[in-house]
């Protein structure tokens, strides 16, 4: 029987309890020392060079931790185990360096903060890390997309609507559209980095404290851009999280749709992309096939992102608007685990796109097929003949209707036909010569003539093409800035905790 008794046996009177070690504590130590114990020594030693520079502690004291702080950084914290004597890494941390340094003197370092403060520091210092590697896989395959355009700048293609061929595009026009989508999400990816950039500490446990700390210090020695201001919000505000999951959320929703249409295009009824061998797998018992194994397996990892994500907004609804553990270490690994499979999901998709083959002359035996050159017919007939849309366009459809009720294709719209019907629509004949006729359904002629901006026109694409290329190089040097920021915090944190001893 599962009693009071039977539990207490198990699980002791004190705390912690075996069933709470084993459940809740014991994981997310592992999830601490996993992710938080390098942040957490960074911060220390910046909240250390902090107290000492506002002459809260002494030089003395400020080294004696200092040097504590570098031997337990080195320390190995991939073998420890949850040890119950401490409840968490934090206390473990603080308890090494007591045996390192004294209590006493160990204690001066928890002046004027609190675990509340560090926890959302550390979240925040890794969490941006893992948007900095979403925003380089990211641009790595913008780039692969954008190579793959301007070898496709004039490679045409029937564009799709409702599923359906519609009118004939091109492949650059096609990849330049979803590329411009990875755009804006790195645009997004950097509103992001920016929300997360921004340091809590000195909130300490939600009011700040009585001591005259200077939390712009910390900041700058641990590379933020700044601080999360109010002390209540540095604490209680969580939309930094629940933006990041929406970011990874939209971009994967759309790099999802984007993976439809590349393994339609891989089937062998489409005949479009040819993958290279190494992203293929071959049948066990059917030697023809060649199965796009690489992109089947990256589909779920694209899926997988999203509901990482989603699990974000699923804890965090519904709770106060404070100090939670829900905020916390159980909750956090579901953002990681979601850039996990969003990197790895670039990184497969950059190696299948820069090495596959484009079947160009089935994308354009397809532009010929389906009357997809229909709208240009019915332009034409507004254009130089004067008729309105909307006869243009009845005319156009009876003619498509009768050529396909008796099996014929677009290539056999004659001068009589269009006179019979528009005869029969307008009470007058419309007279179009063949020249006239042929240009209106060639789908070449189709793309050229659509220079509007933002049209298929190779013209228009290489323009659109020339100005994201140097949008992503512009976007590389701001990855490239983020790097070197971080960077140079670390040599300036490490600088700062070179204090002279006092005289």
């Amino acid at each position: 029987m599962y009693t009071k008794e039977y539990v207490e046996e198990i699980d002791g009177i004190n705390f912690p309890g075996k069933t709470f070690q084993d459940c809740v504590l014991a994981p997310i130590f592992d999830t601490q020392k996993n992710y938080y114990a390098k942040p957490f020594i960074k911060i220390s030693k910046a909240h250390a060079v902090m107290l000492y520079e506002q002459k809260i502690i002494t030089s003395d004291e400020a080294n004696e931790i200092l040097s504590g702080l570098n031997k337990i950084d080195s320390i190995d914290m991939g073998d420890r185990k949850y040890d119950p004597s401490y409840e968490d890494m934090f206390f473990m941390i603080e308890h090494e360096l007591e045996n390192l340094i004294g209590r006493d003197k160990a204690g001066r370092l928890h002046i004027a903060r609190s675990r509340n403060d560090i926890d959302i520091c550390e979240f925040r210092m890794v969490l941006r890390e893992k948007v900095l590697e979403v925003i380089q896989a990211l641009n790595t395959f913008r780039q692969v997309l954008l190579s793959l355009a301007k070898e496709n700048i004039t490679t045409v293609m029937p564009a799709y609507t409702h599923t359906q061929p519609a009118q004939p595009t091109t492949l650059a026009h096609y990849i330049l559209a979803y590329q411009d989508s990875l755009e804006r999400d790195f645009d997004r990816f950097v509103h992001l980095y920016n929300t997360i950039n921004l340091s809590p500490l000195g909130a300490a446990a939600i009011t700040t404290t009585g001591f005259p700390i200077n939390r712009q210090r910390t900041a700058e020695l641990l590379g933020f851009a700044g601080l999360v201001e109010n002390s209540y919000d540095g604490i209680a505000g969580c939309d930094y999280l629940t933006e990041c999951a929406s970011a990874l959320m939209i971009m994967n929703t759309s790099l999802s749709r984007f993976m439809k249409d590349t393994l339609d295009f891989c089937t062998k009824e489409f005949n479009v992309f040819y993958l290279s061998d190494p992203y293929v797998q071959v049948s066990s018992i059917m030697p023809q096939k060649r199965n796009p194994s690489s992109l089947e397996q990256t589909r779920p990892a694209v899926s997988k992102a999203i509901a990482e994500a989603k699990c974000v907004f699923d804890i965090l609804h519904n709770t106060p608007f404070g100090d939670i553990v829900d905020t916390e270490e159980q909750l956090q690994p579901h953002l990681y685990d979601s850039v996990k499979y969003t990197v790895r999901a670039f990184k497969m998709l950059s190696s299948v796109f820069t090495t596959l083959q484009v079947n160009k002359e089935i994308l354009f035996e397809r532009a010929h097929e389906g009357f997809i050159t229909a709208t240009e017919l019915a332009d034409i007939l507004v254009r130089d003949k004067g008729l309105s849309f909307r006869h243009s366009h009845k005319i156009t459809s009876l003619i498509v209707k009768h050529l396909v009720k008796n099996g014929k294709k677009a290539k056999d719209i004659t001068p009589q036909l269009i006179a019979d019907i528009s005869e029969e629509i307008l009470g007058r004949a419309i007279d179009l010569e063949v020249a006239e006729i042929e240009r209106a359904l060639d789908p070449v002629n189709f793309v050229g003539i659509r220079t509007v901006t933002g049209g298929p026109a190779p013209v228009e694409t290489e323009r659109m093409l020339e100005n994201r290329l140097k949008t992503l190089e512009k976007n590389q040097q701001l990855f490239k800035e983020y790097i070197e920021g971080l960077e140079a915090s670390d040599k300036k944190l490490e600088a700062a905790a070179n204090i002279r001893k006092a005289e």
